[in-house]
């Protein structure tokens, strides 16, 4: 009997600096997220360090795991514009390690390789928008785990203060709580606006002021809100020596805020994002703002657009002397439901466009047609300010973010002109200085860059429009620093970086190479923690300094411990290739089976050791399966319509000589058969209130009103998108399904749910799309290409299909990854000749080592398909002979064939028969276990069942499903999924 341990696995959704204090979730059964006291966070501890209008904060956690269970753990957090993790920490032996930079693909991949010996490997991630991951493994039971994640970010003016906000919002005492916060070089004492507690309050010390508080038992009352008073008459500079005589510099240039009228356009068009994660966004913030603009535009018509999965153009609203109170009441009776795919976005036909998003589009490239100003409003802390500030920059319009400015002051942007920065003048000695794109003026503009010596001048240059209206001379002079240490580095490359990112896919090897020089966290750099200097030197990473001498000496020493990488699939293919061949050209031949005595003692049908057969309760129309828990499952067979049918003209363009050697020809292939397969329902509990309704609007009705209990649980959106496409409401069902994609940023298992859905319902395009994304994100798994190449070849694109198929014969793999997917080869082999045996002369060969070449057409295939890593399912098909053919007996005698065994990874397996006999052949999966239970909830299964495949007229149907529950070795219970009939 297989064995897997069970790993549990947790996530921290929060806002965690900007929003609260982390809150800790532990995933339940259904991989949805619930408050837990299994696991708590034992101590945090805040440092604020402030100078001039820059600040870092160090937030150091601890989380302790009173359960006796290991976990996983993940942290999600998002920050605010323009600002960027730039230090990461993880406690190794009882001492805090720092990480170090590394490309962002090879990061996950070292970190999961590492991560399947069970060693303490820590990451930390950029992911959608600016928006952070960590993840941490093993918590262990009973045991504590440290974090330390440091930010830098430039403070926001408030009137004539500079602010500093740190929310300190938590529900549950904090058993240890400590804040420290020290402003350097500030003559006039630091206001606290909100405080922690009556002690925390600023002492001087010199031309430092200093507050701290320590308490055990913290229960959080206010957040931390400071306000620095600034003299508006005065540049603040600050620098920091670099190689080559060269200094960092960072100016902070008060300048009078001033704007000239604009013309009120006649007609706007809102375009109102209300998919799932719409639902987070501030709408208050977001009617302040229009009330703002209306108060001012007053006479204006509007037209409304919804855009989610799709774009809908909504109604048309007139605004007279400022009341816009219809609009308001229909913005807020709004339904947020779907994904969000901003390629979807159409012309309105308006003069001006405003946009209300998150800017993450999850469902969908940005495909930006709209050829008026689109002002972009962004009031929730997870946002993509990228994909945002792009959309307003390419279009003449402007970023609004109301989540950190007050809406009164940003509708400025909407009204006027507004003084913008236009850069520098030419001929300063200096280089490189950020921000190089225009900016709106807010009371002030922060500059960072190089000078190439100590004291020198710049020239700003500000205007409206692209026309220079005023200039101010600046002074830069290292002699007057007295914080010369402070790392003005990091700000510096953060804002470049920012720029940068706003063309992300062109700058992309300048971004990665920006990240790794400054150990920031970038859209193409993580920040990786290794627990021992054997593994840095094993996968090549430079180390933090305290391992550089031992490293040295390991990598001097003994080259033969660097990752010994897996490069030969290509040889592993060709004898695979050669292993088919042979089998198929094998003549198997079935032996007459008689009636079998009846065992003595029981009266038992006795049973040879080499054939198992599956006993099943029930009939097998309408068939009743006895569950692992001894309850009564109702299975209903269904007819499925054919989602690829392939005509005999197909194999046309080959060659007589190819002709000629078609197996098909060889043999009476082109069986008679027939595939029935099985509807599997789900048991879970919501599914009670939806048996009784028997439309899809009264099913998204009651979707809508249980989603509040769901809300974060992906297999009630699959539920519920399988009885709307039930009920041929494919509208709603397409909604209900691609909200699953606006439940997480990044995460592989919820992307290939929704391929499996999208694979049935023939929805290709965007099958392609998201495979393509999962491939980004995961280009050290075989399996991304092959997901990628199978939507390709849905989609009609046979030749990027190929390619895409070999790539994965040809990539690298590091030894972990590559024992984790052995033997895949086979069921890539077989998947390579169907796409050359279907459209023959079309594909171009040359690239394709020819041993891989050769014809299978076979009458039965099956291939299993399961969404995640580290999960053990198997497939069981038993033939009329009622042999079943399984990991343990995976050569049946008529000649069945199943694939090897993956017990620890994605699969996937196949089974294949080169020549049917009449009779019944059962298909069923037997879920063994996963060890981790994610966001994404329980496994989700796809059957892929073939009728003639490779032979010109093959048929396949799907069945998916994701109610798997864990079986015991041989006890008959698999889950019955299909049939052939020949």
């Amino acid at each position: 009997m297989k064995k897997l341990s069970t790993l549990f696995s947790f996530l921290l959704f929060s806002n965690l600096f900007f929003a609260q204090i982390p809150i800790l979730e532990i995933a339940s059964k259904n991989g949805d997220y619930k408050m837990n006291n299994e696991v708590i966070l034992q101590s945090l501890n805040y440092d604020i360090k402030i100078t001039g209008n820059i600040s870092t904060t160090v937030a150091t956690m601890v989380f302790k795991n009173n359960s006796s269970r290991i976990l996983e753990g993940r942290i999600t957090f998002p920050l605010p514009e323009n600002v960027s993790v730039s230090g990461y920490a993880l406690d190794i032996n009882g001492k805090l390690r720092n990480a170090v930079p590394v490309e962002k693909a090879r990061a996950k991949e070292v970190f999961e390789s590492i991560e399947k010996r069970s060693v303490d490997p820590g990451i930390l991630e950029k992911v959608e928008g600016n928006n952070f991951r960590t993840r941490i493994y093993p918590v262990l039971a009973n045991g504590e785990r440290t974090v330390q994640i440091t930010y830098n970010q430039e403070l926001k003016k408030s009137g004539n203060n500079l602010e500093y906000f740190l929310p300190l919002d938590y529900k549950a005492p904090i058993p240890l709580f400590s804040l420290k916060t020290t402003v350097f070089e500030n003559s006039t004492m630091p206001q606290l606006e909100e405080r922690p507690d009556g002690s925390f309050d600023f002492k001087k010390n010199g031309n430092v002021w200093v507050a701290e508080t320590k308490r055990s038992n913290y229960k959080t009352t206010e957040n931390l809100r400071i306000n620095l008073p600034q003299n508006n008459e005065e540049n603040s500079v600050l620098m920091q020596k670099a190689s080559d005589d060269q200094f960092y510099f960072l100016a902070n240039v008060p300048v009078t805020a001033s704007s000239i009228s604009k013309k009120i356009p006649q007609t706007i068009g809102i375009i109102w994002d209300n998919s799932l994660s719409g639902l987070k966004r501030d709408h208050e913030k977001e009617f302040e703002l229009l009330e703002e603009y209306f108060k001012v535009a007053k006479n204006i018509n509007v037209k409304l657009a919804l855009l989610s999965n799709e774009f809908e153009e909504s109604k048309s609203f007139k605004i007279t002397n400022g009341n816009w109170a219809e609009l308001k009441t229909f913005l807020k009776t709004l339904t947020y439901d779907g994904g969000t795919d901003f390629g979807e976005i159409k012309n309105l036909n308006v003069e001006e466009y405003v946009l209300f998003s998150d800017g993450l589009s999850t469902f969908g490239d940005l495909n930006l047609t709209l050829n008026k100003p689109v002002y972009t409003i962004i009031s929730s802390p997870k946002a993509n300010f990228s994909q945002m500030k792009f959309i307003s920059l390419k279009t003449g319009g402007e970023l609004l973010n109301i989540n950190q400015n007050l809406p009164a002051q940003e509708v400025k942007k909407l009204l006027f002109q507004n003084l913008k920065f236009l850069g520098i003048k030419p001929g300063s000695d200096v280089s490189e200085v950020y921000p190089q794109l225009p900016q709106t003026i807010n009371n002030n503009v922060v500059l960072t860059g190089i000078s190439n010596q100590g004291k020198t001048s710049i020239t700003l240059l500000f205007g409206f429009g692209n026309k220079v209206s005023q200039e101010i001379v600046i002074t830069i002079n290292a002699e007057n620093q007295s914080t010369k240490d402070w790392d003005i580095s990091k700000f510096w490359a953060q804002k470049k970086i920012s720029e940068l990112e706003l063309f992300g896919e062109k700058n992309k090897e300048d971004i990665e190479d920006l990240g790794k020089q400054f150990g920031i966290a970038t859209n193409n750099t993580s920040l990786i923690v290794l627990e021992n200097v054997q593994d840095y030197a094993r996968y090549e990473i430079f180390p933090p300094a305290e391992l550089r001498a031992e490293y040295d000496q390991i990598i001097k020493g003994n080259r033969d411990q660097r990752d010994a990488r897996m490069t030969n699939l290509m040889e592993k293919a060709e004898l695979m290739t050669e292993d088919l061949k042979k089998w198929w050209n094998t003549d198997f031949k079935s032996s007459k089976k008689y009636p079998k005595p009846l065992d003595r003692q029981n009266q038992a049908p006795s049973v040879n050791n080499s054939e198992v057969h599956t006993e099943l309760s029930g009939q097998v129309q309408g068939v009743q399966i006895r569950g692992n828990n001894s309850a009564e499952r109702t299975q209903d067979i269904q007819e499925v319509v054919t989602v690829r049918g392939i005509s005999s003209a197909s194999n046309k363009s080959r060659s007589d000589d190819e002709v000629s050697n078609n197996k098909s020809a060889e043999i009476e292939n082109i069986a008679k058969g027939k595939i029935t397969t099985i509807d599997v329902k789900s048991d879970q509990e919501y599914m009670k209130f939806f048996d009784k309704l028997n439309s899809a609007e009264s099913i998204y009705s009651q979707y809508l009103v249980q989603r509040e209990n769901y809300i974060q649980t992906p297999t009630f959106y699959f539920d519920v998108a399988n009885l709307l496409l039930q009920k041929n409401n494919g509208k709603l069902g397409l909604k209900v399904l691609s909200s699953i994609a606006d439940l997480d940023l990044e995460n592989e298992e919820l992307y290939k749910l929704l391929i499996y859905k999208l694979k049935e319902q023939n929805i290709n395009d965007k099958q392609v799309w998201i495979a393509k994304k999962i491939m980004e994100w995961r280009p050290m798994d075989p399996h991304s290409y092959r997901d990628y190449a199978l939507a390709l070849e849905d989609e009609g694109k046979p030749q990027e299909a190929l390619n895409n198929l070999y790539k994965i014969l040809n990539r690298s793999y590091t030894q972990e990854l590559a024992n984790r997917d052995n033997g895949i080869e086979e069921t890539i082999i077989m998947e390579l000749n169907e796409l050359v045996s279907r459209n023959g002369n079309k594909l171009d060969l040359s690239k394709i080592n020819p041993k891989l070449i050769t014809d299978l057409p076979v009458n039965i295939r099956v291939v299993l398909n399961w969404n995640k890593d580290n999960t053990d399912i198997d497939l069981w098909v038993t033939d009329p002979n009622g042999e079943k053919c399984m990991y343990s007996n995976k050569k049946t005698a008529l000649g069945g064939r199943l694939s090897d065994d993956f017990t620890g990874g994605f699969g996937p397996e196949q089974f294949l028969l080169k020549k049917a006999i009449k009779g019944k052949y059962k298909i069923e999966t037997n879920f063994y276990g996963e060890n981790q239970v994610t966001l994404s909830g329980p496994t989700a299964i796809l059957a892929e069942i073939y009728l003639n495949y490779a032979t010109g007229k093959q048929e396949r149907k799907l069945v998916i499903f994701q109610n798997q529950k864990k079986s015991k070795e041989g006890n008959g219970d698999g889950v019955l999924i299909g049939e052939f009939e020949f």
